[in-house]
């Protein structure tokens, strides 16, 4: 039997005051509103629930065992309802609650980390995720609030807010330049190895531009891969040249394990792209992590402090 809840306050609200003239009183309803709503009540239970006179309303044996249960469950649902209020408030007003965000993975530990950290500085109740894109137990997009990445995927109901601008460039180890020579030209690449991200950066796709002209980008590839870190890796170890973000080797370029090669030769750069479902914008902690995020990007350079490390090479004699 489902009872509507508005019976429920009309009969609680009738016994409390004593008359429906009062009742209507306190609750501001009408009398005929409340009158009515008492009969259906009474008509749904099948009893008697008050003995009506001419100055007051007497709840019968049943209408008293129907009101305890009624100012309990009023009680527990105003009680419900303020809790339901305030959690939805702060949820909404960025005060508490879980902000989930997925990254491409040459952004998680080399920037992305370090906006999570500054966000949590400022909202220390909020429980962040972070999660590498592109593997096997990835959450998907819709189960996340925005995910951080260099191509915006092309689904409906989503909207991709451009943060910044990504440039990048070929870098080799000392080593693979003394072994192969340094290229002075873009023509020089076709005689050297590349390391190559699979799908997007591959050399035959890739113009580079100088100030007067442009080259296509043309070499051997020696390795191919799908992750930013291995190309890093395999590009410390001397396999290559490899076209690899400029924020993202600082580090190493820094500490003499990567050299710029053909630094005056650049391919456009890419936006990078903070993606969310449309109807998750009104969240104002998404608001405020994106705005987090765009100021960041200024800082780019300067937040990448993870060197990867040359391995030694070791051969059985």
């Amino acid at each position: 039997m489902n009872i509507e809840l508005k019976l429920v306050e009309a009969f609680a609200s009738i016994v409390r005051a004593g008359s429906l003239t009062k009742a209507e009183a306190q609750t501001g309803v009408a009398k005929a509103t409340l009158s009515r709503s008492l009969q259906r009540l009474e008509d749904e239970l099948g009893v008697q629930l008050l003995i009506r006179s001419a100055r007051k309303i007497v709840p019968t044996e049943a209408g008293l065992a129907l009101y305890s249960h009624c100012e309990a469950l009023l009680a527990d649902l105003s009680g419900r309802w303020a809790a339901a209020r305030h959690e939805v408030q702060e949820l909404v007003q960025g005060g508490q609650g879980r902000l989930k965000v997925l990254s491409d993975n040459q952004f998680t530990t080399t920037f992305v980390c370090h906006v999570v950290k500054l966000f949590l500085e400022g909202h220390p109740t909020i429980l962040c995720e972070l999660d590498v894109a592109e593997r096997a137990d990835s959450p998907k997009l819709d189960e996340v609030d925005c995910y951080v990445c260099a191509a915006a995927p092309n689904v409906p109901d989503v909207i991709a807010k451009p943060v910044g601008q990504l440039s990048f460039g070929l870098y080799a180890s000392p080593q693979y330049v003394a072994s192969h020579g340094l290229p002075v030209t873009p023509k020089e690449l076709t005689a050297h190895d590349s390391i190559v991200l699979r799908q997007s950066e591959l050399p035959e796709r890739v113009m580079l531009h100088s100030r007067e002209t442009s080259q296509k980008y043309i070499s051997r590839i020696a390795v191919r891969t799908n992750d930013y870190w291995l190309m890093k890796t395999f590009c410390l170890n001397g396999l290559g040249i490899a076209l690899l973000p400029d924020f993202f080797v600082q580090p190493e370029v820094k500490s003499g394990g990567l050299v710029a090669i053909l630094p005056d030769w650049k391919p456009e750069k890419k936006k990078i792209y903070c993606v969310y479902q449309r109807n998750r914008y009104g969240s104002k902690k998404l608001r405020a992590f994106l705005n987090l995020l765009t100021e960041s990007m200024s800082e780019l350079d300067r937040l990448n402090s993870y060197t990867a490390s040359i391995l030694p090479r070791t051969r059985k004699s």
